[in-house]
This record gives C-alpha cells, structure tokens and sequence, in this order.
C-alpha cells in the first residue's frame, strides 16, 4: 500500500489551492490525478459482503451457481487490489513530480495579487488612526469604520493567499523552509544587516518588535497586515520559491553581528573589524 513518502495528499491540495487560484494546471497533472483515483479504487475494492438468511436460495442449484459468483467476485476484488497496489507507487511519484516541478511558476504567479492586495491596503492603511488599539477606536465614526472594513477583507484575502502559497511550498518540497517565522518571510524582507544598524541597535529597538507584532497579531489580520504594511524596516514582497530560506538567513547574520558587537557602548574599531567578518559570514 502507498505510505507517507508516496502520499499524493500535499500535491493533490496544491492542484486544489492552484484552481482556486485560477492557475494553469497542465492536463497531464489532471490526466495523473484521475489516475491515482484509478488505482486507489482498485486497490481498495472489497469483495461482496458475507452472505445473509436472506441471500439463501431456494434449491442447492440455485446455490451452487452463487457461490461460483460470490467466488469468482473475491477472486476479481483480489486481483484488483493486487494489481491496483503495484501501480499506487509509480502513479503516486510520477503525480508528486509532476505537481513539485509546477509549483515554483505557480507560487511565482501569485505576486500580482498580492501585490495589488498590499497596495490597496496601503491606501486604507493611511485612513485608519495611528493607533490601532480595538478599545481606542471611535467605532460610530465612518470615516473609520468604513476603510476598516475594507481592510478588514483585503487583510482575509492576504491570509487565505499565504496559505495557498504555503500549500503549494509545501508540495515543493519547501515545508518549513523559513524556520518558526516562515509566514513572515513568505511576504517580507528584513533589511540586511550593516555594521552601523548593528551598532545602533536597529534589531533590537525596531526589527525584532515588528517581528514579534506578526507572531503577537495571528489572529487579529486586520492589524497585523496594517502594521506590516506601515513599517518603515520591513519591505513586504511576496517571497519567491526559494527566497525564504535566504530572507531567514539575514536573521541569523543579524545575529552573528550582535553577538560580536555585545552590549560594548562604544564599539572599538577591532570590535566594528569584528562585526563587518560576521556580516559578511
């Protein structure tokens, strides 16, 4: 039977995530999908149910010719889960590949709306008060509510495209790939790291409390997505196929830059010689 490394479930959710999409999927993906349901049915057929009282018929020769059936149905069902199962595993890798080798244009094209998403935000963005706190907000005011409300579906429209995209990684082969803040890296960048934001504890005092706003506001989308897209250090931009990993990456050159740099006040120039080797790794 197919088992976890021939499982067609993560490449049949991203043919699903691509539809909704309205991405290009290839007939040869559909031709293969429909395949693995061939199989999987024969795999999986069972034979005619024990007989019952009322399955007896009324002469021994009306019997014999049932149990000749009944026996040539389990033989039939026997072989089909035989010869269905020996095909499961080629069908399912041939679908995986398939479906892993369109995923980086699939995740590719997904840029245009969330491009378009984040621009309209940006616009409400500058509607809606500085502070966003629920409890500050003069909720009978339209001129609030209004682009709140807005917002309010361009921010669920923004989630919903994430974890598509996460969906589709994920048939990649790219699970995981940014580490706890994959979700953050999937749409924004950190600035790279240099040896006077180092210094002057640009992670500490505005990066790293941006980062932890995104975690903090998961389930708050409206405010989360406002803030992100307010940020004055992180550029939102949807992340390539292979651009994650490489945007978690300049979190730990940050860090290998303050762990050189310590809590000295004044950095000395073997300490600044120190910090721009760690940068540069």
């Amino acid at each position: 039977m197919i088992d976890f490394g021939h499982d067609t479930s993560s490449a049949q959710n991203a043919v699903r995530a691509a539809e909704r999409r309205s991405l290009p999927v290839r007939d040869e993906i559909r031709n293969t999908a429909a395949m693995v349901d061939v199989v999987v049915r024969s795999a999986h057929m069972q034979a005619p149910e024990r007989p019952t009282v009322d399955d007896v018929p009324a002469t021994p020769e009306e019997l014999a010719a049932l149990i000749e059936e009944r026996a040539h149905a389990h033989r039939i069902a026997a072989a089909h889960r035989a010869v269905g199962t020996s095909f499961l595993e080629p069908i399912a890798r041939k679908f995986n590949r398939l479906v892993a080798d369109e995923v980086p244009g699939w995740i590719r094209m997904l840029t245009p709306e969330f491009d378009s998403l984040v621009k309209q935000l940006r616009g409400l963005a500058r509607k809606l008060p500085a502070d966003l706190d629920k409890h500050r907000i003069d909720w009978n005011n339209p001129t609030i509510t209004a682009p709140w409300a807005r917002a309010e579906g361009i921010a669920l429209q923004l989630d919903q495209l994430v974890n598509d995209r996460t969906i589709l990684a994920r048939a990649g082969g790219l699970k995981g790939e940014g580490g706890r803040d994959s979700e953050l890296y999937q749409v924004a960048k950190l600035p790279e790291p240099t040896t006077l934001g180092v210094v002057q504890h640009m992670l500490r005092d505005h990066v790293s409390p941006e980062r932890a706003r995104w975690r903090e506001l998961k389930h708050d989308p409206v405010r989360r997505w406002v803030y992100l897209v307010r940020s004055e250090h992180l550029t939102v931009e949807l992340a390539t196929p292979d651009e994650v990993r490489q945007r978690a990456a300049v979190w730990d050159r940050w860090r290998d830059g303050i762990a050189v740099r310590g809590f000295a006040p004044v950095p000395t120039p073997k300490t600044i010689k120190a910090i721009e080797s760690a940068l540069r790794g």
